[in-house]
């Protein structure tokens, strides 16, 4: 009992450690208190349930934290994700654009020629060598 009483005057006095503080809680909220005591019992079962509600509330706010956290990390993820792949095919598009494409080319007799004047002239020369004159049309369809 007078271990008690001196931590109430050290309690009141500001003097006491968390752990005298909660020993003065469970003391007040669990077990009969003598009667000169029974004024401060009110005092310190709100002093409990105080703190029984802030360590609810603290562990409900670090589930929070952690989903918040997860969500915050998912969703950056996922960003990033999708800001690279969109820089990739940028790029790419753009290099295919930019890039130095082989020019058109054909090849004639096994050889490559890239030469515009060059494979149009040949060209020309293919369609004169199977085309056909009217003449040559008529008598082709008509002979008997």
């Amino acid at each position: 009992m007078k271990d008690i009483e001196e931590l109430l005057n050290k309690y009141f006095e500001g003097e006491t450690t968390c752990e005298e503080e909660r020993e003065l809680r469970r003391f007040f909220t669990e077990g009969l208190v003598p009667e000169h005591l029974q004024m401060y019992r009110p005092m310190f079962a709100f002093f409990e349930a105080e703190h029984t509600q802030y360590v609810q509330a603290s562990a409900t706010a670090r589930s929070e934290k952690k989903n918040k956290t997860f969500r915050y990390y998912l969703t950056y993820s996922l960003g990033t994700v999708a800001a690279t792949l969109l820089l990739v095919l940028g790029v790419s598009g753009v290099y295919r654009h930019l890039s130095p494409a082989s020019s058109s080319y054909v090849i004639i007799d096994g050889k490559q020629y890239t030469d515009a004047a060059l494979i149009r002239e040949q060209a020309k020369a293919a369609f004169r060598d199977v085309s056909f004159s009217e003449e040559e049309v008529f008598v082709t369809l008509f002979e008997e």
